[in-house]
């Protein structure tokens, strides 16, 4: 028994000192509560006792809210520009587009004129060397009867000339 109650006077010893540590924390807390309810107290004083900085925002505000209107004015007439510049440019290029369709047309019709004419030069080409072969076929079978003439009228004359010796 006597080591019981020993323990249990330990342990009244050191519910005390917890209740004491308890006790000293909650003092502590209370007071810095009060400071930085101060502090709250005079952030809160600023901010609704001073007109002047509502002033001054709602000045901010009004200027900034024009310098956004400006900018939306320029941006929606650089919109206004571009669309203008974008249709100016669909008609330069509708009209390009329709010069080019012209314009390759005409290519058309001028190969087509070209390979008209490329097979005339050929027709007439092949024609001038059949009639250059028909004249040289002519002139060849012209010259070669000439020579065979001249050859047995030789001939003839050298059998003529033969037999007049021998006779």
């Amino acid at each position: 028994m006597t080591i019981l109650r020993k323990i249990v006077s330990t342990a009244g010893r050191g519910r005390a000192l917890l209740l004491t540590a308890a006790c000293a924390v909650f003092l502590f807390a209370y007071d810095s509560t009060g400071a930085a309810a101060a502090t709250m107290y005079d952030r809160f004083k600023d901010i609704y006792q001073t007109p002047e900085k509502v002033d001054e925002l709602r000045d901010q505000y009004i200027e900034s809210q024009e310098k956004l209107q400006a900018q939306t004015e320029e941006l929606n007439r650089r919109a206004e520009e571009m669309q203008s510049q974008t249709k100016q440019y669909l008609a330069e290029t509708q009209a390009l587009s329709e010069r080019n369709k012209a314009l390759a047309e005409q290519n058309d019709a001028l190969n087509a004129q070209l390979a008209a004419m490329t097979d005339k030069q050929r027709a007439r080409a092949a024609l001038t060397r059949k009639t250059v072969y028909t004249v040289a076929g002519v002139l060849g079978l012209g010259l070669l009867y000439l020579l065979t003439i001249r050859l047995w009228r030789y001939s003839v004359w050298r059998r003529q000339r033969s037999g007049s010796w021998r006779t």
